[in-house]
């Protein structure tokens, strides 16, 4: 039962968390293994805007110069299959033809028809989910869709295409960032350079070069010990400075604009009035999720400012802009500001960047966000609160209701031939790495009788019930809003990837993860490209359509218009990995976990899978947390993430007052057990009381360690450790020799090895004694010295047998009883053995613990 509860309180805690060469091009730092090779330059034939070649052909591949020859014109008959070779070459199936967005509810095929056209013309909406380390894969697809879009804008000067970019981002936690980011380089003229390295993006230093558990938990932490927060804080700020300083620096695209929304929790939460009337006809309810709107800018020379949304009809509002009614404001708190007038009030910054440092605040791995925000009550704005903020994808972790709110109020002109929003009728493009193009395994059945009643009934679902209240807001707004319908595009993830491991927590393990996932999302949105936006102006107007066309073919022209110039990119998705040999054993690990996916044989979060095909491919991480050891294959490879995690969490603990640390700190390791991989304690030191040793004072030194069950739902935890103890005062029986008299054993020492584990109940057969985590029994064998009075003698015990029980590694039971006896008493020269007298001898005390991890 323990353990059960233990585990519906870890799904339930990260479920809230609830989450990349023409010519000489540098080396990804983490991949400089051979800086000698040169990277493949591009052809000198091909134009300025040609990608890098992919790689060339082994027998029965692609040629490399698939990707930089002109692409021949497409045959009206059926293209023949490709061979393998590059990522692309799987996708054989022919090019949909047709649009993907009609609206399904309208009958009137021209009616619907002239409605998709009016979507394909319009400019999208972005909404980017929380990811946690797979902000990495996020960061990679979104990049090369800004890439796609900037190059079409500068392409399409002369059709007027104007700027296909979303006008709308929003995210949450993870998203939250990345949406940020998106909008940022939207308006950023590196995006629409002749050629593109998105190792020099803003992206790729936020997520592979600072979001990394090194820098995330430094060994020596250069702030005062927190008890809040696992990560690093001023790490945190620095990650924020950077983003501000590029974005202070940058002379951006004149007259570029995007609205930014996210979703945040306030733990405080606060209440809105319910019903129309006065007091007296209103009921106040309670609001957590808030969100935060702001209008991302640049004026003069390409300067980066941020403002408030107007007032719907503000005749002050410059355009574009956000217009809201008067009774949304009471939704929308005002950041950094109160406001007056009809509103579109400047917000600074360092303001705007707390937004998503706030919503990507994800419980115990960051502090909560002070920010100061103005709420609307009713008739007018509030003075400004300061509000402690987190994760917002708490209960909302796809903000698409915010995005179809911010996309109806966005007001904008343009010409009848550029691309804007179409507030009727725009595009939304839900970006959530979660959905995949295959179905997972389903996980074995518990054996019978293996779960608690309470767990049966309750404890497995807790997760179910959160996990379908985040998705609560994405349902009601589809209820809600019919006109959605056939404008949600949702691209699907084709590749498994190292991150999505450990509650999308794996990624921060492993730089080169972070790298491998940030280039599969750029494949996945090449992919996109080519299918779900393939009607849409800017992919038909630099992509044209044809007829019965290879998705591989229109996937490698989509790439020649992205001019990518980047080795990484190189070998994972086009198999050329000379000069990345350790990112290329990744990439055929996941490639193979990729073919069990699409057979349905891997389950969902299995690390177990992914650390096998690691060994397999002889993989070497990364350095930093782990250190470039070999891959093993087991989870002995987490063993270093296990201590530097450890030993954050241990210093958390101690930092909490009262009764709480009591429990904390045991089902802490024990979930960091069962979630890494075990980590036995550094030592642990005793006080024992027992009536014939008295009171002693022990440590103990695991020295050996195992773990066991993970795979049939009794895990356990298994050590042997060495103990000493040294006692004083203990009281022994005279045998009658004096009636009603005692004696005094006035010091012992004690060794012994005992093994100690979990009770799991015999591996889960006794289900009444499945309790650990919280419970161990241990046994072992020892030998004890004592000196004792009345008469004097000297006592030794050899061997002795021991038995205990542990409650949350902090108390436990002792027993112990000799198995023979030797003793030699004042006054007598020979020595005396034999078996001694059990129920004299049987010894039964208390023991504390302090163990030290």
């Amino acid at each position: 039962m323990p353990k059960n509860l233990l585990r519906a309180c870890a799904v339930v805690l990260l479920a809230t968390t609830s989450t990349a060469q023409a010519q000489a091009v540098p080396l990804a730092p983490s991949e400089a293994e051979d800086s000698s090779t040169p990277a493949n330059p591009v052809s000198a034939d091909a134009p300025p805007d040609a990608p890098a070649a992919l790689p060339e052909a082994e027998p029965g591949e692609v040629p490399a110069s698939a990707v930089t020859e002109d692409v021949p014109a497409v045959s009206p008959e059926v293209p023949p299959i490709p061979p393998d070779g590059d990522a692309f070459a799987k996708d054989t199936a022919l090019v949909p033809e047709g649009t993907p967005f009609l609206p399904p509810h309208i009958e009137d095929p021209a009616r619907a028809r002239a409605l998709a056209e009016e979507t394909e013309r319009s400019a999208p909406a972005l909404v980017v989910s929380g990811g946690i380390s797979l902000g990495a894969y996020q960061a990679g697809f979104i990049s090369t869709l800004v890439r796609f879009w900037s190059v079409a804008q500068r392409e399409g000067e002369q059709a007027d295409l104007g700027n296909p970019a979303p006008r709308v981002w929003t995210g949450a936690s993870a998203g939250a960032v990345n949406a940020l980011l998106g909008g940022l380089a939207s308006c950023d003229t590196a995006f629409a350079q002749p050629t593109w390295s998105p190792e020099q993006s803003l992206f790729w230093t936020v997520w592979i070069d600072q979001l990394d558990l090194g820098r995330l938990l430094p060994e020596e932490r250069n702030e005062p010990p927190q008890g809040t927060h696992l990560f690093s804080e001023p790490h945190m700020q620095d990650t924020l400075q950077l983003i501000l300083k590029k974005a202070q620096t940058t002379r951006f695209k004149e007259d570029c604009t995007f609205a930014y929304g996210i979703t945040v929790t306030n733990l405080r939460g606060r209440e809105v009035p319910f019903g129309d009337g006065g007091p007296d006809a209103q009921f106040k309810l309670k609001r957590v999720t808030e969100k935060l709107v702001v209008q991302v800018m640049t004026q003069g020379e390409g300067k980066l400012t941020a403002r408030l949304p107007f007032m719907e009809g503000a005749v002050s509002a410059s355009f574009p802009h956000i217009g809201v009614k008067p009774k949304e404001l009471a939704y929308y708190p005002a950041l950094g500001a109160q406001p007056t007038g009809d509103g579109g009030h400047e917000v600074s910054l360092s303001n705007l960047l707390l937004t998503p440092q706030a919503s990507g605040a994800f419980p115990l791995a960051f502090p909560p966000v002070p920010v100061e925000v103005s709420f609307f009550n009713q008739t007018q704005w509030g003075p400004l609160e300061s509000l402690k903020l987190i994760d917002g994808g708490v209960l909302n972790n796809n903000p698409v209701d915010l995005a179809v709110r911010l996309g109806s109020r966005w007001v904008e002109r343009g010409t009848s031939r550029e691309t804007t929003l179409n507030r009727e009728r725009f595009p939304v493009v839900y970006l959530d790495q979660d959905a995949v193009g295959w179905d997972w395994a389903s996980p074995p059945e518990r054996p019978e009788r293996s779960r608690s009643p309470l767990d049966e009934a309750y404890f497995q679902y807790l997760g179910n019930v959160l996990n379908a209240a985040r998705d609560s807001a994405v349902l009601n707004t589809l209820e809600h809003d019919i006109n959605l319908s056939g404008r949600i595009q949702i691209p699907r993830r084709t590749s498994v990837l190292p991150s999505e491991f450990q509650f999308a927590m794996m990624g921060f393990f492993d730089r080169r993860f972070r790298e491998h996932d940030f280039y599969r999302g750029m494949q996945d949105a090449i992919r996109f490209l080519s299918t779900q936006l393939t009607s849409t102006r800017a992919v038909d107007l630099l992509v044209p359509r044809a007829g019965k066309e290879r998705l591989r073919d229109r996937e490698l022209r989509v790439l020649k218009v992205l001019g990518i110039d980047s080795l990484g990119f190189r070998c994972v998705v086009g198999n050329d990995c000379t000069t990345t040999p350790q990112l290329g054993r990744l990439r055929q690990a996941t490639d193979a976990l990729t073919k069990k996916a699409e057979a349905g044989q891997l389950q969902k979060g299995q690390v177990d899978d992914l650390l096998s095909v690691l060994g397999d491919v002889g993989y070497q991480y990364s350095e930093g947390v782990m250190e470039g050891i070999e891959a093993t294959g087991t989870r002995e490879d987490l063993i270093p993430v296990r201590q530097r995690v450890g030993t954050a969490f241990h210093s958390l603990v101690t930092q909490q007052r009262g009764n709480l640390k009591i429990p904390l700190r045991p089902a802490g390791a024990a979930f960091l057990d069962e979630w890494l991989t075990y980590s036995k304690p550094h030592h642990v030191w005793t006080l024992s009381a027992m009536r014939q040793r008295g009171v002693g004072v022990g440590v103990e030194l695991p020295f050996l360690a195992s773990e066991q069950g993970r795979d049939d739902y009794a895990y356990s935890r298994n050590e042997w450790r060495f103990g000493a103890v040294l006692s004083g005062l203990g009281v022994r029986d005279m045998d009658q020799l004096v009636p009603n008299d005692t004696r005094i054993r006035w010091a012992s020492l004690g060794l012994y090895i005992d093994c100690v584990s979990d009770m799991d109940g015999f591996s889960g057969a006794i289900p009444f004694l499945d309790l650990g985590p919280y419970v161990r029994w241990r046994a072992g064998l020892g030998v004890s010295a004592g000196y004792l009075s009345k008469p004097n003698e000297w006592a030794l015990t050899v061997p002795e047998a021991r038995l205990g029980v542990d409650l949350a590694e902090m108390v436990g039971v002792r027993l112990t009883m000799p198995v023979y006896l030797l003793k030699k008493t004042e006054g007598e020269r020979r020595l005396i053995r034999g078996t001694p007298k059990y129920f004299k001898e049987l010894g039964l005390g208390v023991e504390f613990l302090l163990t030290r991890w």
